[in-house]
């Protein structure tokens, strides 16, 4: 009975910390802040030129 018990309250102490972790993925996942990132990237984009991909700037071999 002693086993039982003590199997129990190990499940439980496993089962409350899965739980816990559980809820705080759901919480970052709800407060996902992905659109504020897009917004900053689509804000500050890089040019053909920044990227050294202007055709005008190229140089012919």
């Amino acid at each position: 009975m002693l086993l039982m018990v003590e199997f129990a309250m190990w499940l439980l102490l496993f089962a409350s910390i899965t739980l816990v972790f559980s809820s705080m993925l759901l919480e970052m996942v709800l407060r996902d802040t992905a659109k504020y990132d897009m917004e900053h990237h689509w804000n500050h984009r890089f040019t053909y030129k920044d990227l050294h991909l202007d055709p005008d700037s190229r140089t012919r071999e």
